[in-house]
């Protein structure tokens, strides 16, 4: 993580030459004149009977799609594409001569075959040409190598647009899957309009085209007070060298939502803080064994508060960020780490993963609110005092566990 300086305020903005024009937060597009340009920010979906506000996410996505002009290019990176509505807007926009590049998991032919062959007959399937689309290898990552006894894969979830609507050098980074769970999951979006983050993730999108193993490729790439990392990572843990430069006077609140919590070590640490005076707060789907035992130690402000969901819960979390507000790096600062990159090992080590590091972003209330409503939807709750029983069985997973 970079050092942190002056606020950055990320704001939904007119991403044209000299363009100041600010739009209302929230607002996929803002209008100026006769032309309409994508705002940037986060996005979140709510899991309900409202397909609108359940799929919120997935329909933002396939707008910019159906958006994007002819002889432009889409890059996508997705782990289990197996949603029909999807392919079929990714082949309307080459049919548009736009030029279509697509890079799946290999676990993407048995999540539904019928897709990808349908977006093989139509984008192609040889890299030379504009249009394509390709498969990583199996038991690995299109980057991340092969490890005996472990699942690596491409869990990437993102989609450049060199241009949609009148914004160039477009990227919307998410949590969801192009699958049901884009509708039925908490999830979220965070998009970019930025000249050197989009090359930074079209770099990454054609190293893993090109299959080129490498268990260490992890780097990452600022621009301004925002920065993509990209992994697999061999050593070290870039999560747990931002929380060790947090400080606990003044009030400093940490919020981390996941679907599977299986990083001890992060566990570790996020408890070490609450004993230090910090506020607390975890949600997620799952938890590894030892990441549970590391949450239930009380210390000496009774540990983390950390919700779970249980058994009967439909809808539950999927988003992968991280929150800090407090005492970052010597000041104090409002820190958001999302993408694709669970809290997992996997994640870490065995996957090819992005994760965006945002300092200072006016983006940081809205996803301060979005983690009050997954926190309050889910139910279970760790009771750490003596005597006193979880409300509900905790969900737990192996250590080599990995959501999707």
């Amino acid at each position: 993580m970079g050092t942190a300086s002056a606020a950055e305020g990320v704001r939904p903005a007119d991403p044209s030459p000299g363009g100041k024009r600010v739009a209302t937060p929230g607002r996929d597009v803002i209008e100026s004149g006769k032309r309409v340009y994508v705002t940037q920010g986060p996005r979140f979906n709510l899991p309900s009977k409202d397909k609108q506000k359940a799929g919120a996410l997935d329909l933002y996505v396939k707008s910019l799609i159906q958006h994007t002009p002819a002889k432009a290019e889409i890059d996508v990176a997705l782990f289990r594409l197996r949603e029909t509505s999807m392919a079929k807007e990714l082949v309307a926009a080459k049919k548009r001569q736009v030029r279509v590049r697509v890079v799946v998991d290999n676990d993407s032919l048995s999540q539904n075959r019928d897709v990808y062959n349908y977006l093989a007959k139509n984008l192609g399937t040889k890299t030379s040409a504009s249009s394509w689309i390709m498969v990583c290898p199996k038991n690995r990552g299109c980057i991340a190598p092969s490890t005996q006894g472990v699942w690596g894969k491409n869990h990437n979830k993102f989609y450049a647009f060199s241009r949609t609507f009148d914004s160039r050098n477009v990227v919307v980074q998410t949590s969801g899957n192009a699958t049901g769970g884009m509708y039925a999951d908490y999830n979220d979006a965070y998009t970019l309009v930025d000249t050197k983050l989009y090359a930074a993730y079209r770099s990454y999108f054609y190293t893993l085209a090109r299959h080129q193993a490498n268990g260490d490729y992890y780097r990452q790439i600022w621009s301004g007070k925002r920065a993509v990392a990209f992994f697999p990572k061999a050593a070290g843990d870039p999560v747990l060298d931002v929380l060790n430069r947090v400080r606990c006077s003044g009030g400093t609140k940490i919020r981390l939502s996941s679907g599977i919590f299986n990083r001890a070590e992060v566990a570790t640490a996020l408890s070490r803080l609450d004993d230090q005076g910090c506020d607390v707060q975890v949600v997620a789907a799952t938890f590894g064994v030892a990441t549970l035992k590391a949450l239930s130690k009380p210390g000496s402000h009774g540990g983390p508060n950390v919700h779970y969901f249980t058994g009967d819960s439909v809808n539950r979390a999927h988003s992968k960020y991280l929150l800090i507000d407090g005492f970052y790096n010597g000041a104090r600062h409002r820190v958001i780490l999302t993408g694709s990159h669970s809290y997992t090992v996997d994640a870490l080590r065995h996957n090819d993963e992005a994760m965006l590091s945002l300092m200072d972003s006016s983006a940081f209330p809205a996803y301060v609110s979005n983690f009050g409503k997954v926190f309050g939807a889910a139910k279970g709750k760790l009771w750490i005092l003596p005597g006193v029983q979880s409300q509900g069985s905790v969900p737990t997973a192996g250590a080599g566990a990995s959501d999707d």
